[in-house]
């Protein structure tokens, strides 16, 4: 070893000390918190806006040579652990281990928290409004697929609110302990999954069984005890399963992503960058959706999605889920929606919530 290497290996053993000290004081404070939140009477510990704007700020401290993932993934991993002692929370993803799911709950929670998995979106919901779990996180929409109709579904009729989103990158491998493409005969993965690979599927495996299941790890699991079938996955699910990668990238388009919601039954105070979600229904008169969204335009408040959805009451009637930018304390936005509110035949604010940095 040269001098020079040791000496530059000293300096970040010194490093390394330093930034055990600074955590831990960091983590001291995380604890005093607690206390004083306790002495407030104050029982809502987990704060997203506060943590959005801590994570929100990171790109405007970073000198470099980190990037700016790198340290949202570092500080994201020591706002959950700090969090861990205060409080332990417990969140409900679709399973099992390293599906998207986990991975979005993983980019917004961290890994310090409680995950319970879950075989579907449907008990993700019930787990949460039942109060079994503090969150849930459930797939909402995909780029390419669009919206997820089981989610909006129980958005509407359940009583829980939006309090974040996570967008992923959706990026498929197939994963397989087979040899060669041509020993694969069944491939196994979520049914939305497929339809995002269909066109690299009917390519390469015409005449390959596809064997839907409830979500793309389960696959995976699956295919690691049994002998000429493949799964659709994350190359995180080939690392955790051990399973090997055969193939990279084989969705049908290169952006593919999929948004994620955390849905809960608290409230989100404004991060100062905030997405507001709402769902109505109008009459079914012309212009009448023009004229109800009309407080929105005067206030010069945009819209970042817009989509309808049949009430399933009478033929051709619709609702509509609007993500309106900012938060619903906000002076405008507040007094907006109060006017749209009285012109619908059915109202529901399903929640103000960070905006996805």
């Amino acid at each position: 070893m040269s001098k020079k290497l040791k000496q530059i290996r000293q300096k970040i053993d010194q490093l390394d000390k330093e930034i055990i000290r600074l955590l831990n004081s960091r983590a001291d404070l995380a604890k005093q918190v607690k206390i004083e939140k306790d002495n407030l009477g104050d029982l809502n510990i987990f704060k997203p806006e506060r943590e959005s704007q801590i994570l929100r700020n990171l790109p405007n401290q970073n000198k470099g040579p980190l990037s700016e993932n790198h340290l949202y993934i570092i500080f994201r991993e020591i706002m959950s652990a700090c969090l861990s002692l205060e409080t332990k929370l417990s969140v409900t993803c679709l399973g099992p281990e390293m599906s998207y799911s986990h991975l979005a709950l993983i980019r917004y929670f961290g890994s310090a928290v409680k995950t319970i998995y879950s075989s579907s979106i449907k008990d993700i919901f019930s787990d949460v409004d039942n109060v079994r779990t503090d969150y849930g996180i459930v797939p909402i929409e995909n780029s390419n697929q669009g919206s997820i109709k089981e989610t909006l579904d129980y958005l509407i009729s359940s009583d829980v609110s939006i309090c974040g989103e996570v967008n992923l990158g959706v990026k498929h491998c197939l994963l397989s302990h087979s040899k060669k493409l041509s020993g694969i005969k069944t491939i196994y993965a979520h049914e939305q999954t497929f339809r995002q690979c269909s066109n690299w599927i009917e390519k390469n495996f015409p005449h390959v069984k596809l064997k839907p299941v409830g979500s793309n790890s389960l696959a995976v699991k699956k295919v690691n005890k049994l002998p000429n079938c493949a799964a659709i996955a994350s190359e995180y699910c080939s690392l955790f399963y051990s399973v090997p990668l055969l193939k990279r990238n084989i969705q049908d388009f290169s952006g593919n992503s999929t948004r994620f919601i955390v849905i809960g039954k608290k409230s989100v105070a404004s991060s100062g960058k905030d997405k507001t979600t709402i769902l109505i229904s109008l009459h079914n008169t012309s212009g009448s959706l023009v004229k109800l969204l009309k407080p929105l335009s005067d206030n010069r408040i945009s819209m970042s999605k817009i989509e309808s959805m049949p009430t399933k009451v009478n033929n051709w009637e619709y609702m509509f889920v609007i993500d309106i930018d900012g938060h619903s304390s906000d002076k405008k936005l507040g007094k907006a929606l109060t006017e749209i509110e009285k012109n619908c035949i059915f109202f529901k604010n399903l929640g103000s919530y960070p905006a996805n940095s």
